[in-house]
């Protein structure tokens, strides 16, 4: 792959800059969206000193529309990382949340569906597989579910089998069924479903 002007939405944040650290290395010209959030970024939400010098900063809203035609001006590749985080901060700012990583998601799919680039790169997140996977004391493979009301008042943190046992937990391979229990999660899922769906539908390459 020769020389390529790559986007990175949330560029400025902790993965992205370091994505953009490696492009650079490669030889590519990087570019950074990303509304400095004062969660992320503090009060001040200037441009962070790690983030290289020769990352081209696009500061502004994934919501809109102008900024996204913006930051895509001329790009051949595009790296999706702009979202809000935060599991519990999710069920309560569930307006921000959808709309951040939803909405955000849909107005840049709908840019590239008009002007389609070579490839999408989406980040998920481990969230959308819930608990994950356990073993039972028997070898039995099973699904962990959420902690009850009863354990979390009993400050009980273990997840437990249809048995009441310990369950001991064991890697999760991605052919897991997501199980998405938090709003955050539900909005990660929604990215990748987007994008995988756009991706194909306008024959753009999407991982």
């Amino acid at each position: 792959m020769g020389t390529k002007k790559i986007l990175i939405t949330g560029g400025a944040g902790f993965v992205g800059s370091h994505l953009a650290d490696d492009l650079l290395e490669h030889g590519h010209h990087v570019r950074a969206l990303d509304n400095l959030a004062v969660q992320v970024h503090g009060e001040a939400a200037a441009r962070p000193a790690y983030l290289a010098e020769d990352v081209e900063l696009v500061e502004g809203d994934v919501r809109d529309p102008a900024v996204i035609k913006r930051a895509l001006k001329g790009v051949d590749a595009v790296y999706h990382f702009a979202a809000t985080v935060g599991v519990g901060q999710s069920m309560y700012q569930i307006a921000e949340y959808t709309s951040v990583n939803g909405e955000g998601t849909a107005i840049l799919l709908e840019a590239l569906a008009r002007k389609p680039v070579e490839r999408l790169v989406v980040a998920s997140s481990m969230s959308i597989y819930g608990e994950g996977l356990y073993v039972t004391r028997h070898g039995e493979m099973v699904e962990g579910q959420e902690r009850t009301l009863g354990q979390l008042k009993a400050h009980d943190w273990e997840v437990r089998g249809p048995d009441g046992e310990p369950l001991q937990p064991v890697p999760t391979p991605e052919t897991k069924c997501p199980a998405v229990p938090s709003v955050y999660a539900i909005s990660k899922y929604q990215q990748e479903r987007l994008c995988m769906t756009i991706g194909r539908a306008y024959g753009i390459a999407t991982v």
